[in-house]
C-alpha cells in the first residue's frame, strides 16, 4: 500500500532505542540513557520569557513560509560571526529544526540517478533524506586511526559526474570530530573539480567545542565555493532548544528559493512561538551557552577515562558535540553492536547506541549530554554488562 521508497527508509535507531527506554521505564525499570542526543539542560530563562512574551502578545498565527523577517534578521547576524559572510534575508529560511532544513534541500537538489556523498560514520537520517529524494548515498570512509577526518584523496575517489550533493558534518555526530583548516582545504580542494556538486554543511554542533578547539566554517576557508555551498545550523543543540524545532538554512538564492517551494507545499513555517524564541537566543545574552559547554567539557572528560578503564573498550576525546564514539570490538566477540546493545539496556538497563546504526560495525556511540551522576551509574552498568559476556 505504501511507496517504494518509503520501503527504502530504515526506521531511526536512535529514537527507537529511545522509545524502547521510555517503555521500560513505563513498566518500572531503573533505565539510565546514554543514548539520547539533546541536552539536558532547560531552556535559557531569557528564551522562556520570549517565548511567554510572544504568547501574551498573540504571536500564534501563521508567519512567512520561511520565517519572520526578525528571526532571519538575527540569523544573518549570528551567521556573520560563524562564517564572515553576510546573507541577506532573503537568502535565509527558517525551518522547524535543522533537520527540516537537511530535507528541504536534498528535495530540492536531488533527482533519481543522482548521487550524495556523506562521511561514514555518518548521522542515522543522512542517508536517508538521501533516498526519499530518490538518489543514491556514497559512503566516504573515515578512519578513527585519522581522528575521523577526510582524506581528499578519499573524497576524490567517491566523486563522479552524478554526485550532486557532498555532506559534511563537523563537529561531526556520532564522533564528535572537528575537521581543521587543513582537512577543509583538501576537501575544497576536491571539489572545485565538480562544479555540480553541491556542498551542505551541517554545522549544528559549532558552538559546542572543548580543549581550546575551534569549529572552522566551510565558507571561511573555501569563500571561491560559496555559490554552491548550503549552511545549515540551528538551536537545538547550543541553546538547549531540541523541541522547539527551530533550524535554518544560508546559502544562494537559487536554492533557497526552492527549498521555499518545498515548505510551502509540506509544513509551511515553523512555529510562530519558537521563531520568536530562537531571536531571543541568539540575541540574548551568551554566557548560558559558555556555561553549558564549560559543563560538557568536564562530563567529556569523565566518560572518556571512565570507558578507558572498561576491558574491551576504547575511547579518544572528542573535540566537540557530545558524544564518545567507543571501540568495543574487543568486547564484542561474535556479537554486533546491535546485539550488544540489546544485552546493556534489557539486561542491564542502560541505553547507548549501536555502531551499525551510523553505519559503522564494532562501535557504540555514548552520550554525555546528561548528569555526571548519571554517566557514572551508567558505564559502571556497561562494565558489568560488558563482564558478563
Amino acid at each position: 500500500m505504501t511507496s517504494r521508497r518509503v520501503a527504502l527508509v530504515k526506521p531511526s535507531p536512535t529514537l527507537a532505542i529511545t522509545a524502547r527506554g521510555i517503555q521500560l521505564r513505563r513498566e518500572g525499570k531503573d533505565i539510565v540513557s546514554l543514548s539520547v542526543g539533546e541536552p539536558d539542560f532547560p531552556v535559557f530563562p531569557h528564551v522562556e520569557e520570549a517565548i511567554v512574551a510572544a504568547l501574551r502578545k498573540g504571536l500564534t498565527k501563521y508567519t512567512a513560509s520561511s520565517g519572520v523577517a526578525e528571526l532571519r534578521e538575527a540569523i544573518s547576524d549570528w551567521m556573520y560571526d560563524e562564517s564572515e559572510k553576510r546573507y541577506p534575508i532573503s537568502q535565509i529560511i527558517a525551518t522547524s529544526g535543522a533537520k527540516q532544513a537537511l530535507y528541504n534541500a536534498c528535495q530540492a537538489l536531488l533527482d533519481e540517478g543522482d548521487e550524495a556523498v556523506i562521511p561514514n560514520p555518518y548521522w542515522v537520517s543522512y542517508p536517508e533524506m538521501v533516498r526519499l529524494a530518490g538518489a543514491t548515498p556514497v559512503e566516504l570512509e573515515l578512519s578513527a586511526e585519522d581522528g575521523w577526518v577526510p582524506r581528499p584523496e578519499a573524497l576524490a575517489r567517491v566523486m563522479t559526474e552524478r554526485t550532486r550533493v557532498v555532506m559534511l558534518g563537523s563537529p561531526g555526530n556520532p564522533t564528535g570530530a572537528v575537521w581543521d583548516v587543513a582537512a577543509l582545504q583538501g576537501i575544497a580542494r576536491v571539489l572545485e573539480r565538480y562544479p555540480k556538486a553541491v556542498v551542505l554543511s551541517d554545522d549544528i554542533y559549532c558552538r559546542l567545542v572543548y580543549g581550546g578547539v575551534k569549529a572552522v566554517n566551510f565558507l571561511k576557508v573555501a569563500p571561491q565555493l560559496t555559490s554552491r555551498t548550503l549552511l545549515i545550523n540551528g538551536c537545538s543543540k547550543a541553546y538547549a532548544m531540541t523541541g522547539l524545532r527551530i533550524g535554518w538554512a544560508c546559502g544562494p538564492a537559487e536554492i533557497i528559493s526552492a527549498m521555499n517551494k518545498i515548505q510551502d507545499a509540506s509544513t509551511s513555517n515553523a512555529s510562530s512561538l519558537s521563531q520568536y524564541a530562537a531571536i531571543a537566543a541568539l540575541r540574548g545574552p551568551q554566557e548560558p551557552l559558555e556555561v553549558m559547554r564549560q559543563q560538557f567539557e568536564r562530563r567529556r572528560d569523565l566518560m572518556v577515562d571512565l570507558i578507558g578503564r572498561i576491558p574491551g573498550m576504547k575511547a579518544t576525546k572528542p573535540d566537540g558535540a557530545y558524544y564518545v564514539f567507543s571501540d568495543v570490538r574487543e568486547a564484542l566477540g561474535d556479537r554486533t553492536s546491535l546485539q550488544l546493545s540489546e544485552h546493556l539496556l534489557e539486561q542491564h538497563g542502560v541505553a547507548v547506541v549501536p555502531g551499525s546504526a551510523f553505519g559503522r560495525e564494532g562501535y557504540v556511540r555514548f552520550s554525555f549530554a546528561t548528569s555526571e551522576d548519571q554517566i557514572r551509574k551508567g558505564l559502571l552498568r556497561v562494565a558489568e554488562g560488558i563482564a558478563s559476556l
